[in-house]
């Protein structure tokens, strides 16, 4: 953790000015850090703890706030256990400098009113691989591959945000909708490389036992680099999973017994939550619980929200959120947390 933390103290260091001698200027961190070591080893070791001791109070004083800390609570324990998988979605690589899926398919609908109209209305309605279908339509199979590669395929710059805080909580798999590689580059950074990332169709064949302790990545919709098996479309869903295996199927063989826990997903009335619900109803025994990480607003239909999740068997841990604000602090204040062990009591 005291890597994630060091840019951020390094910067609150240099925010201070510059150190200026004789025609020359430094920054702040590195005339301390060279000046003398072991007191900026102290100082970042002093400020890397109040950074901590500040995160376990802002989500204690949310957590309280939104009657969501028995739940968090709960998730931790779980964690502790090892018997909880992440599901992450794109909201967790919106800092690393992608777009939301929506928000990807309504730019690449910006030449014509009308299919932007009905992709807009596709996603207000969460058929979000119906909006895909009606660009892929629109431009063409080959413009739509170069459009995901080109946004979302390339390494534009060093992940950022809460993110990179992952692979200290989680190092028995993932599962993510997301086509960039923003995890993959994450967990190598930790050292903590996947022994597989099975992606799209691929997902359908695996066989025999899939092992709840190995650190693989399942990429649920395949990946933007490679186009074969990608699973967005209408059309692609319906080869899939339409007369094969469902996802539902899918989703009980590679969670097993695990929790599985939301992060930077929307969890609309979309196929995830389609299937997770299914299961949860045909199940013959108890399945497991799962958690799901959501901003709270206002405007929030919190009873409905849960009603929704309830049959899914998610339970919400909220977190207090206005359009306009920035999902990341409280985001990576559970997080923390989490790698601490829980909320101090």
């Amino acid at each position: 953790m005291k890597d994630y933390f060091l840019n951020k103290i390094v910067d609150d260091l240099d925010e201070q000015g510059r150190v200026k001698v004789a025609g020359h200027e430094w920054q702040n961190s590195a005339v301390f850090e060279n000046m003398d070591p072991v007191a900026f080893e102290e100082h970042v070791n002093a400020a890397l703890t109040e950074r901590v001791t500040l995160a376990k109070e802002r989500a204690a004083a949310f957590l309280e706030q939104t009657g969501s800390r028995e739940n968090f609570e709960l998730l931790c324990e779980r964690v502790q256990r090892n018997v909880v998988m992440p599901f992450v979605g794109a909201g967790m690589s919106i800092s690393s400098g992608f777009p939301l899926w929506g928000d990807f398919l309504l730019r690449l609908s910006d030449d014509d009113a009308n299919l932007k109209s009905r992709v807009q209305q596709h996603l207000e309605n969460s058929r979000f691989e119906d909006a895909a279908q009606e660009v892929a339509d629109a431009i063409g199979d080959e413009a739509f591959t170069n459009d995901i590669h080109a946004h979302l395929g390339r390494s534009r710059r060093d992940p950022d945000g809460p993110v990179q805080l992952l692979p200290m909580v989680f190092r028995r798999g993932c599962i993510t909708t997301n086509l960039d590689e923003v995890l993959e580059r994450v967990y190598r950074a930790q050292n903590a490389v996947f022994s597989s990332e099975p992606c799209g169709e691929q997902l359908k064949n695996l066989q025999g036992f899939i092992n709840p302790d190995d650190n693989v990545l399942f990429k649920l919709h395949g990946t933007a680099v490679h186009p074969n098996g990608r699973i967005l479309t209408r059309n692609e869903y319906q080869r899939a999973y339409g007369n094969d295996i469902a996802l539902s199927d899918l989703l009980t063989r590679l969670t097993g017994n695990k929790h599985l826990l939301f992060l930077g997903c929307s969890l609309s009335a979309d196929r995830t939550l389609q299937a997770l619900t299914e299961i949860n109803q045909t199940a013959g025994v108890n399945t497991p619980s799962h958690s799901a990480f959501l901003p709270l607003s206002e405007n929030t239909d919190r009873l409905g929200r849960r009603q929704q999740l309830n049959a899914a068997n998610i339970h919400p841990i909220w977190y207090p959120h206005e359009p306009g604000e920035d999902h990341d602090q409280p985001i990576e204040d559970l997080l923390v947390c989490m790698i601490e062990g829980g909320l101090d009591d």
